[in-house]
């Protein structure tokens, strides 16, 4: 007999509603957590870049919340990574990588797109403008509560 796979909230598989949340600012991670809890999807943290691309490898968030300037790897360099590391045929689906920066310029939206980073979130993060983006490049499988 064959076993079906678990379901997690929702009905969802377990961990398709994690987001990782890359932000060396203790605070604005606090905040992002706070409105994605509320919104009923499953906030994950790493405090920089590098720690980024290890919990990508380990958690497989389906979608990333990624600073731009954060010490020892950048939110550029980080998504380059993770995104060229996702590229293998046994590595499935790579991550949805949002910017989040409060330098929304041309050059940096440019840079971002060159990255492979899939839009952009302009801090200070409004609630509702970041409960959309993300919305918006999950699977339609696991809506939010």
């Amino acid at each position: 007999m064959r076993r079906e796979r678990p379901l997690g909230p929702e009905g969802a598989a377990p961990g398709a509603r994690r987001v990782l949340i890359v932000e060396d600012n203790q605070v604005n991670a606090m905040i992002l957590t706070a409105m994605l809890r509320r919104d009923g999807w499953e906030p994950l943290f790493a405090g920089d870049g590098a720690e980024g691309v290890a919990m990508t490898a380990r958690f497989r968030p389906r979608l990333i919340l990624m600073d731009l300037q954060m010490p020892r790897l950048d939110g550029f360099a980080a998504a380059r990574e993770i995104l060229a590391g996702e590229a293998g045929p046994a590595a499935g689906a790579a991550p949805v990588i949002i910017a989040v920066t409060a330098a929304p310029s041309p050059d940096v939206r440019a840079a971002c797109r060159a990255a492979g980073f899939a839009e952009l979130v302009a801090k200070p993060i409004e609630m509702e403008a970041l409960l959309a983006v993300v919305r918006r490049h999950m699977r339609p499988e696991c809506p939010p509560e």
